[in-house]
């Protein structure tokens, strides 16, 4: 008898499964229908972001550094085409960037506008090799070269750890640190980037198509996606609450 008694006080209770789901809806009514909502509404920012960059590549590049820094402090991307002296004497290699499913680098140099103040320049993307502890080797020549481009600010990476700093060239960096890359060069660097459009290696694959990525009418169409999934789980949410109520109701 106290063995039956025992099976039984084991067993949860018929009381417990509707306090459990009850609990379940007020978990997903707070957490999961504005989370729903929340990436829905981050697709239709994307979407916006990327109707903007698109909208600023449909200019026609601008001819003057002056002019065109003077137009990054009212945009983020500006499209040029400047007559530029690379100076690949210090190359820096981002970490972690990939290009059609294979790992590498994006290689960054100094160079010179205008016979003035330097600017980084990405140059593109290349593959890294199959061992960590190797880097790429790059053959790069100081050269004056007239290139097409997108000037925008650096912006830092995303690191997953605190690695200490290499030495030796081609330096592998984890992120755009201007102080860091100013340190390494012993000079100043002006705080942008030019994304290079146009190839000056053949090691080297050009990012012809900078932040392009996914449309802004796919992130309308992921948008539209998690705002029907945070709907539909509304109405499921209220004919639960309709349900259990009724359920109460009929005992």
């Amino acid at each position: 008898m106290q063995h039956g008694n025992f099976l039984m006080s084991d067993q949860p209770s018929k009381a417990d499964s509707p306090a459990a789901f009850k609990y379940l809806r007020w978990l997903l009514a707070l957490l999961g229908v504005p989370l729903l909502f929340g990436l829905g509404y981050w697709q239709l920012q994307r979407a916006e972001q990327k109707q903007i960059w698109l909208d600023q590549q449909a200019v026609e590049p601008m001819t003057r550094a002056a002019t065109a820094l003077r137009q990054l402090e009212r945009q983020a991307w500006v499209p040029v085409r400047l007559e530029v002296e690379l100076l690949p004497y210090r190359i820096f290699l981002l970490d972690n960037r990939t290009l059609n499913g294979r790992v590498g680098y994006e290689v960054i140099v100094p160079m010179r506008v205008d016979e003035g103040s330097l600017w980084l320049a990405s140059l593109g993307w290349v593959e890294a090799p199959s061992h960590r502890d190797r880097l790429p080797a790059l053959q790069l020549e100081q050269q004056r070269i007239q290139v097409d481009g997108v000037l925008a600010h650096p912006t830092g990476s995303m690191t997953l750890a605190d690695l200490p700093a290499e030495v030796g060239w081609p330096r592998r960096i984890q992120s755009v640190d201007l102080e860091q890359i100013r340190q390494a060069l012993e000079m100043e660097v002006e705080a942008v980037m030019l994304h290079l459009k146009t190839p000056v290696s053949d090691q080297i694959t050009p990012r012809n198509a900078i932040h392009q990525g996914v449309s802004p009418q796919r992130h309308q169409g992921y948008a539209v996606q998690w705002f029907a999934l945070a709907i539909t789980l509304l109405l499921w949410l209220f004919w639960a609450a309709r349900h259990g109520r009724r359920q109460g109701d009929g005992k």
